[in-house]
């Protein structure tokens, strides 16, 4: 789920209560990601996307690391099941982040 359709959510939920609000939705969504429920996509749009979390996937650079498909037609982008793949470093070398994107075209946009 990307950032715009949240906040397209958001909207529709402030319609029907009056209460809701933006910083508690967004604050909601960091204490997710920090639980391990969620997770940002980074897949190079510059818009920030969410998915739901497998607890079942485990690597060594943390949980739930796979590979996500970005479709260059439609700008969907999608959980993979396969880990990121672990490479072994140099010893002084230290890892801050691991992210793949797979960049192509997805079977729908392929049929068109």
């Amino acid at each position: 789920m990307s950032f715009s359709d949240l906040k397209k959510v958001f909207a529709k939920k402030s319609e029907t209560n009056k209460t809701a609000n933006r910083t508690t939705f967004y604050r909601n969504l960091k204490i997710f990601e920090d639980k391990g429920l969620i997770h940002q996509i980074n897949d190079g749009t510059g818009v920030a996307k969410f998915a739901i979390s497998d607890e079942n996937v485990k690597g060594k650079y943390g949980s739930d690391l796979h590979l996500h498909f970005h479709c260059t037609e439609c700008k969907k982008t999608i959980c993979l099941p396969n880990k990121i793949p672990e490479e072994s470093l140099p010893d002084d070398y230290k890892i801050n982040d691991v992210n793949l994107v797979l960049k192509g075209i997805c079977v729908k946009c392929k049929e068109k």
